[in-house]
């Protein structure tokens, strides 16, 4: 069994092999002989430990996508330039230059999107709403 939590131990712990460590926990906790006091205050632990978990996945996953709000902020201000420029001015490269920045935005508001996707899996309240 020790074997097993230190093979779990060393994987890399990115948001999903987080929840497959957890379950790996649990199935050796369940094959376990423990009694019924120990039983219950272990279940109550790592239901508690899930739920620190869930909510520091759902930070970073915020701040993920906060990164990528200012990044299209950042590119916006770059498009401010548009503006500014005469009918005479926009040549090929000038819109160009405005076409990769617009793709840019909607690389960035497509991945922040698949970012708040991945933080509301497993998050119950959110994903009732989402439907």
């Amino acid at each position: 069994m020790a074997d097993e939590l230190i093979l779990s131990a060393k994987e890399t712990t990115d948001d999903g092999n987080l929840a497959d460590i957890i379950g790996s926990v649990r199935r050796l906790i369940d094959g376990a002989t423990l009694d019924c006091a120990c039983r219950t205050e272990i279940d109550q632990l790592l239901f508690q430990f899930e739920t620190l978990a869930a909510g520091h996945h759902r930070r970073r996953r915020l701040d993920l996508a906060r990164g990528q709000r200012r990044r299209i902020a950042a590119i916006m201000e770059l498009l401010r330039e548009l503006d500014e420029i005469g009918y005479e001015e926009a040549d090929g490269s000038v819109l160009a230059e405005a076409q990769l920045l617009f793709e840019d935005i909607a690389e960035a508001a497509r991945h922040g999107a698949d970012i708040l996707v991945g933080a509301m899996r497993g998050c119950p309240e959110i994903e009732a709403g989402a439907r």
